[in-house]
């Protein structure tokens, strides 16, 4: 700008300044002492904020170091150390239980029996895990992770705790419940801390139980509106395991679940979880060793009779867990202390199954005294079931004794099993149906149909499954050869059909039962008066009743018909018409063609009296028609006809 121009610029302003009056010029304006008056209370309250704050975690301090501990160990130097924080705003840090290196359990592969083979794949696993160079140079990597999957009480959860016992590792312990919260992100932010310490670590162990609580499949109802949060958990545990970033610390994922079948199948795919291991019932031979090792610190009377009896309740306890095993020598021992005894002996262990196997949710045997009219009933139920044993023996599941000293729906019949059971024929099938309807016979045929109570309620419908399970799993009925998971899988026309075989091997059953019965009714008598007498009998004794007892003749029992049971169910309606016609049933032909049923040589032909009413009813129904047809002719001749004018051409 030119400097003539900046002078009458000048010019005007210093006019206008010099014009300019200033009034009060030692005074303030109000407005300023009401905004530093707001400034300073809100500072005395940021003030006071802060000291409570200071306060409250001086108090809270202690509390959370007993929670939550600050020192996991001593990691290499060169790794920061996450974990050691303060509890306050960790909401997303993981809730995992930390055992260095140095600590131990107080379990040991020692204590876990019955099934050696899963304990040396972890055993070798670790020992991978451990020596990772050593491996590396063979071309050998540690897994990933191992999934342990079976029945409750099984074992999975105290190998775990061996495994952090023994290992001489970090192990991180968790719950799947630990991870999911109501925020949004808790969980992806648990899991993400989680690992972060394993490899900080490393090498470590995690080991996360009841994993189908983050796990299971994606996609499924959001019940409670958990399920994103629970699936953003999930997605993080796919990352962390296997993901697009390589980690190059050691870290082996243990997760245990009772519900495989519902584990999302990303998670089980091989490079997460590379081992998918089993832990089962254990055997005889693995329900002896789990008794032995927990008979350890258990006062017995000898070594020789210890083993003897421990022999005996392992033959006993078909099915059980690790866990019932576990508790009947823990209640055996209670009852020994009970009765002021130095040694646990053969009836404590005895009484201690029964409790075991449910006969003291009420206390029963203590207070309750059995009538004599339903202690008559049990002995007649126990000893039809002793001789339908003894008639259709089980060579692998021989029974050993029964009793009547406790008041249930099921028989009291106890079995042991044998070695060499590979495979089931048709007639074991048929046999276990004729044997599961001895209560309902004998209760029928000693007491009458009016008089029938129930303790033989669940015969029928025992006896009605192993029908369905013969005829729907295993392709040996006229039914066909095709596999069907449950009775709603069918379509109304099979299903029809599965009625009519199941009812046609239910009245076999029954009449089969009734005349075992009847032709022992003997030996029926002498085991219930010994079981009135006694309370119980031994398989020996049930034996022996039952090859001396004399038998009555009885009528024999005409076998199962599957086939003329498929023709009454499908004989009407099949083929779109009324009647069948003059046509000759095959009976490997009857109904659809799933049935797969071989065509025998005999059929089963109408008889003539039945074409003869067949050909009755025919002939009559021509001649209403052909009388009909007469009728209408006559009313058509006797109607005036109309005159076209072509007539009259």
């Amino acid at each position: 700008m030119p400097i003539d121009c900046w002078n009458d610029v000048w010019q005007k302003l210093h006019q206008q300044i010099v014009n300019v009056d200033v009034h009060n010029v030692n005074a303030v304006p109000a407005e300023v002492y009401s905004t530093v008056a707001t400034a300073v209370i809100w500072a005395m309250r940021l003030a006071l904020s802060i000291v409570l704050y200071l306060w409250i975690d001086n108090m809270t301090r202690p509390i959370y170091a007993k929670l939550i501990p600050c020192d996991l160990g001593k990691p290499s130097e060169t790794v920061r150390q996450p974990l050691k924080r303060r509890a306050l705003g960790s909401l997303g840090k993981s809730r995992a239980k930390f055992i260095s290196a140095e600590e131990t359990t107080g379990v040991t592969f020692d204590d876990f029996a019955g099934q050696e083979y899963i304990k040396r794949e972890l055993q070798e696993i670790v020992r991978i895990l451990k020596n990772d160079e050593e491996f590396q140079d063979k071309g050998i990597y540690c897994p990933k992770g191992v999934l342990l999957h079976g029945p409750p009480g099984t074992g999975k959860t105290l190998l775990a705790k061996a495994i952090a016992g023994e290992a001489g590792l970090p192990f991180f312990a968790a719950n799947g419940t630990d991870f999911v919260e109501m925020f949004v992100g808790v969980a992806a932010s648990r899991v993400k801390d989680l690992f972060a310490s394993a490899r900080s670590f490393a090498p470590s162990i995690i080991f996360i139980d009841e994993i189908d609580a983050i796990g299971s499949k994606r996609g499924g109802p959001d019940i409670g509106g958990g399920g994103a949060e629970r699936e953003q958990g999930l997605l993080q545990i796919l990352t962390e395991m296997d993901g697009f970033k390589e980690f190059t610390s050691q870290v082996l994922v243990i997760g245990a679940t009772n519900r495989l079948d519902i584990l999302d199948p990303a998670l089980l795919r091989k490079g997460r979880f590379d081992k998918i291991v089993r832990v089962g019932l254990p055997s005889k031979d693995g329900r002896l060793a789990i008794l032995m090792v927990h008979a350890r610190n258990k006062f017995f009377r000898s070594e020789k009779e210890r083993d003897a009896l421990l022999q005996e309740i392992a033959e006993l306890t078909e099915d059980f867990t690790g866990a019932e095993l576990q508790n009947i020598l823990n209640e055996a021992g209670i009852l020994t202390a009970r009765k002021d005894l130095d040694y646990i002996g053969r009836e404590e262990l005895l009484e201690a199954l029964k409790r075991q196997k449910g006969t003291f949710e009420t206390g029963q045997e203590d207070s309750t005294e059995i009538p004599e009219e339903l202690k008559l009933r049990l002995a007649y139920r126990e000893a039809a079931v002793a001789i339908l044993a003894c008639y259709f023996p089980d060579p692998f599941r021989p029974f050993i004794e029964t009793d009547i000293n406790s008041i249930t729906s099921q028989p009291n019949m106890r079995y042991t099993e044998t070695a060499g059971r590979i495979f089931a024929r048709k007639s074991d099938y048929v046999n276990s149906i004729v044997r599961a309807c001895a209560p309902r016979v004998i209760e029928e045929e000693m007491f009458g149909v009016n008089n029938m109570c129930w303790i033989s309620a669940k015969a029928t419908l025992e006896a009605s499954r192993h029908a369905e399970f013969l005829i729907l799993q295993t392709g040996m009925t006229a039914f066909g050869k095709a596999f069907y998971r449950k009775h709603n899988d069918l379509v109304p026309n099979l299903a029809a059909k599965l009625e009519a075989l199941r009812d046609e091997y239910m009245q076999y059953a029954v009449e089969k039962c009734s005349s075992v019965l009847r032709e022992y009714h003997s030996a029926v008598e002498t085991i219930t008066d010994i079981l009135l007498e006694k309370g119980q009998i031994e398989a020996s004794e049930i034996w022996d009743i039952y090859k001396r007892a004399p038998r009555i003749p009885q009528p024999t029992v005409n076998p199962v018909d599957e086939y003329g049971a498929l023709i009454y169910a499908g004989r009407w309606g099949i083929h779109g018409i009324t009647l069948p016609g003059r046509v000759t049933f095959a009976p490997g032909n009857v109904g659809f063609a799933t049935f797969g049923a071989p065509r025998p040589m005999e059929t089963q032909v109408v008889s003539d009296e039945t074409w003869k009413l067949m050909d009755g009813i025919w002939d009559q129904r021509v001649q209403e028609i052909r009388s009909e047809a007469s009728m209408e002719i006559e009313e058509e001749k006797e109607r005036p006809q109309l005159l076209m004018a072509s007539h009259f051409l």
